[in-house]
């Protein structure tokens, strides 16, 4: 084949493509840097706009009216004649539900999954994202189960005091001893035992953090007649002790670490914010009676009973990062639970979600009757004294 040598304005076109070409690859490198350093700014800034933002959202946003019609087909669920501790919970989507004699899994639809019997004198449940610990409140036993069966059951020589299953699948049991007035127990999703810990005083609560493999430990004891609780950070993982934090004057009912490291401790009289390493940084004493508190790692929901006696309650709403919200629920409030980054609570009239701003975005009228809820992708089930409702519940 004979060589055809370029033509000088061949090559000249080569030139330029390549030119042009660059000339692209810089501009697209330059946009790029331009894209990160405005991305970079608007995280690093967002704690300047994002209250704005959120605050025009929030005021256009409309309150959603459920219409509260109760759910047909195979509810309600019968409690039984006679069933004095009844109560229930959530694990992966369906509802267990403990009786005088069984615990049973039903889907969303209330069909029967299993039931396991049971000989626990006042179950007490609590739920992972796939397992439930159920156990006899000043009792002995607990058990550990699926919706497929139980896994493990164990009988102990102490009484239990209190136990809670974390997402991790840890079992923490708090019982009496003859050494101790408290001491905690570990076990695994197997059953084995793989902590221990106690300090010579009494356990008021034990409380996961969000990775599940360790937790904050409230103990108590008095100093000159004076209540002092001392909130000791474990891991299941490592011998030493990773905090005590300062003594707080008051009895602590849950503590709660945020996802910004700040621990709360919703105590008697008080509800009190420490850092990372147990130091106090703020303390808020109640106006009034406490009623119900509930929490997760971004947050922490406070109801109290209305100062004056005009029918009302007290809400008090703290986000990760944030001050406390509080706000005037028009209504006598019975228990509250956090979903999420919402707030649902049951009072004599209604069932309500309210923002982290204290903005009522969902409600539906109930029953005066039920003493307990739990919210399940989209539904909500009641508890009443002889049966289980459920509502279609948007927000």
């Amino acid at each position: 084949m004979d060589y055809e040598p370029q033509k000088p304005f061949q090559m000249d076109i080569r030139k330029e493509r390549r030119k042009k070409k660059f000339i692209q690859n810089i501009k697209k490198i330059v946009l790029a840097g331009v894209v990160l350093v405005l991305a970079g700014a608007i995280f690093f800034t967002r704690g300047i706009w994002s209250p704005y933002v959120y605050n025009i959202l929030e005021k256009t946003q409309e309150t959603i009216v459920n219409d509260g019609e109760l759910a047909k087909g195979n509810f309600p669920i019968d409690l039984g004649e006679g069933s004095t501790s009844s109560t229930f919970i959530e694990c992966d989507e369906d509802l267990v539900v403990a009786t005088d004699t069984y615990i049973t899994f039903y889907n969303k639809s209330a069909d029967k999954i299993n039931s396991i019997q049971h000989t626990l004198s006042e179950p007490v449940l609590s739920a992972s994202s796939n397992m439930v610990l159920a156990y006899d409140l000043n009792g002995y036993s607990f058990s550990v189960m699926t919706k497929k069966g139980e896994v493990f059951q164990k009988t102990l020589d102490n009484v239990i005091i209190s136990a809670k299953i974390s997402e991790s699948n840890y079992i923490a049991v708090v019982t009496e001893t003859d050494k101790y007035p408290s001491y905690l127990t570990v076990y695994n999703s197997e059953g084995k035992e793989c902590y221990k810990w106690a300090n010579g005083q009494r356990i008021l609560s034990v409380d996961f953090i969000s990775s599940g493999d360790g937790a904050i430990v409230s103990t108590f004891n008095t100093e000159n007649g004076l209540p002092a609780t001392t909130l000791n950070g474990i891991s299941f993982n490592n011998t030493e002790q990773l905090f005590t934090s300062d003594k707080i004057n008051s009895l602590v009912y849950g503590v709660q670490k945020m996802s910004d490291n700040s621990i709360w401790a919703v105590c008697q009289d008080r509800y009190v914010k420490l850092t990372s390493d147990g130091k106090i940084d703020k303390e808020y004493l109640y106006k009034s009676e406490l009623i119900s508190f509930s929490s997760n790692e971004d947050n922490l929901s406070i109801a109290f009973e209305s100062v004056s006696e005009d029918g009302t309650s007290d809400l008090v709403l703290i986000e990760s990062d944030s001050e406390p919200v509080e706000i005037v629920v028009d209504e006598k409030i019975k228990t509250i639970k956090t979903y999420f980054s919402h707030t649902f609570v049951l009072s004599d009239k209604t069932i309500s979600a309210y923002n982290a701003r204290g903005k009522s975005i969902s409600m539906a009228n109930v029953k005066n009757d039920y003493v307990d809820f739990v919210y399940i992708d989209g539904n909500i089930f009641f508890m009443g004294y002889r049966d289980i409702n459920k509502i279609e519940f948007k927000y």
